[in-house]
């Protein structure tokens, strides 16, 4: 059985969509929660399991690089979990130079991934509840060995928080675990549901083998921008890709709405927030 031991983090977008509060720092050191974007994903990674995890920047990004290095991460993970300890994965930080797109950015941890199954965790999308992303889908990925994608159910008043990439149809195997059948692509045009409408959404969490490099290299010039969403729709049609319904309430923080409604959550259900990741690091 092939275990998920590394994680892969784009981080060296430009923040475009955020632009008016990203001007003077990278969209990863903004609060969410009163931590930075960027802590909830190692985080997450941490308690998930992974031991190795390649963040990919740039060099716009040092207080990014600052906050891991100096051992600020480490020390707000320390405080928030009452004392107790956390084993952090070791980190590595991988040189994007030139904005080129996230398939770009993936394919530059290719060498370190090897031939290891690989979580792909975007940091502006963020989960809330129990259990973090990863915690629920490894499991399900281990047990299957196959590509698997997190998914989240939104209603109408939760689209206007999300773009509109990554809009899935599947079909239901079990319990909540599906068989993706479309990954739609980017779109300019604003994600609008219908009231009482329903749909099924990319997590900004994937576990992929390492054939997931070859499918980049065949895409890679598909659009203007090497994104990686072309190799993710390839691999669903040849190979087939598997979802996990993820229990909790997700955010994209990548834009002013989804960045703004996952702070009023957290005002609402922070301490809680606070108090579930104590007690689900003592489980």
């Amino acid at each position: 059985m092939r275990k998920v031991k590394k994680g892969v983090v784009p981080a060296a977008g430009l923040g475009t969509r955020l632009y008016s509060m990203t001007k003077d720092q990278p969209k990863e050191m903004l609060p969410v929660g009163g931590r930075p974007m960027i802590y909830h994903t190692v985080y997450e990674a941490a308690v998930s399991g992974l031991e190795e995890l390649y963040i990919i920047i740039n060099d716009k990004k040092e207080s990014l690089r600052h906050y891991i290095e100096r051992g600020d991460l480490e020390n707000d993970l320390h405080q928030d979990m009452g004392g107790k300890e956390i084993s952090v994965p070791h980190i590595t930080f991988v040189d994007q130079p030139d904005p080129l797109g996230s398939g770009d950015a993936i394919y530059r941890t290719k060498d370190m991934v090897g031939h290891e199954p690989f979580a792909l965790m975007l940091p502006d999308r963020i989960l809330f509840g129990a259990f973090p992303a990863l915690v629920q889908m490894i499991p399900v990925y281990e047990r299957f060995q196959l590509d698997m994608v997190g998914v989240l159910t939104l209603v109408a008043r939760q689209a206007q928080g999300f773009g509109n990439v990554g809009i899935l149809q599947a079909t239901h195997l079990e319990q909540g675990i599906v068989q993706v059948n479309n990954f739609s692509g980017k779109s300019k045009s604003p994600l609008i549901l219908q009231e009482r409408e329903t749909i099924l959404k990319n997590a900004g969490r994937l576990i992929l083998g390492p054939h997931f490099f070859s499918y980049l290299e065949v895409t890679g010039g598909m659009e203007e921008e090497w994104d990686e969403t072309p190799a993710i729709q390839l691999i669903s049609q040849q190979r087939g890709l598997m979802g996990k319904v993820l229990e909790g309430t997700g955010f994209d923080l990548g834009n002013p709405i989804g960045y703004g409604a996952a702070e009023e959550y957290l005002k609402m259900e922070g301490e809680n927030e606070r108090r579930s990741k104590v007690a689900f690091h003592t489980l």
